[in-house]
């Protein structure tokens, strides 16, 4: 059996031996066999390397405020008094010292809550980039399947159900729970058994985001559930097993869905366009 597309020939004109390994120039990207993959080995002229051609960024160092030490960090860590920077060892210098313990405390509580609050700001723009980045990937075919796997892990770290659960047998999904005066709430991370009816799953996520459950009851508008991608309606059947329609594609473990009171007389069922719009609007 022949394998003509296994290795490459070596670009070197008295070489061209057949190299299951050959190594790529980065200077003429032509493809050598290791003997002569180096510049000099097959007469390329290496190009000037980028890096030089760049500005360098100075780091910026900061001095510890302390008299008798000369110790310099690239982070600045700041005293909540003096509001002057200090090394690791000499964090403690006396300045709250000079303050009632009272004040003291009051200094060091609003400091811990100054970085709480920055830490959330940060946060909260580093998880709009992530989103963004996934909803992108989720888009190209080649990249969809590796974004729904980070999209789920994210999901598994912070989730909530019912705990009784065995882990294995949880499905992950992150519902928009209903509108409240006709206001988008923000979504929330929950997860099902794929051995439960969609009906015993409306009934947990109605638990767990705190909202008025009437299905039991005539004449009342009904919670059921919508893909938020498309709005698909999942099932009017509340006896269908959750992991069976996993296992049909018919939902994925980490999808998007939306909690929704509709009225269940009508046919189809469906969510009204202008609030699915706001629902993935919401999202974004």
């Amino acid at each position: 059996m022949e394998f003509p597309d296994f290795g490459k020939q070596c670009a070197n004109k008295d070489c061209k031996q057949l190299d299951f390994l050959p190594v790529k120039c980065d200077n003429c990207h032509a493809v050598f066999c290791k003997d002569h993959s180096r510049f000099d080995s097959h007469q390329c002229v290496p190009i000037e390397s980028t890096n030089d051609l760049k500005p360098k960024l100075e780091t910026v160092w900061f001095e510890c405020s302390h008299d008798s030490c000369t110790l310099k960090n690239p982070c600045e860590m700041l005293c909540p008094k003096c509001n002057k920077h200090y090394c690791l060892a000499h964090r403690h210098h006396g300045c709250l010292d000079e303050l009632p313990g009272k004040e003291a405390r009051k200094v060091l509580r609003e400091a811990a809550k100054k970085s709480k609050d920055q830490f959330a700001i940060a946060k909260e723009e580093a998880d709009k980039k992530i989103e963004a980045s996934l909803r992108q990937a989720e888009l190209q075919p080649e990249k969809r399947r590796m974004a729904q796997q980070i999209r789920l892990m994210k999901l598994k770290g912070k989730a909530l159900g019912d705990n009784k659960i065995p882990v294995v047998d949880r499905v992950y999904f992150t519902i928009h729970p209903p509108m409240k005066d006709n206001k988008v709430i923000s979504p929330v991370p929950l997860f099902t058994s794929k051995t439960w009816t969609v009906g015993r799953t409306i009934d947990l996520f109605a638990v767990r985001l705190k909202i008025e459950n009437r299905n039991d009851k005539s004449n009342t508008p009904k919670l059921r559930i919508f893909k938020l991608e498309d709005g698909e309606h999942l099932s009017n059947q509340m006896d269908r097993v959750i992991g069976r329609m996993v296992t049909d594609g018919l939902i994925f473990n980490g999808d998007s869905l939306i909690l929704h009171y509709v009225d269940a007389t009508k046919n189809p069922i469906e969510i009204e366009p202008e609030k699915l719009e706001e629902y993935k609007l919401s999202s974004v």
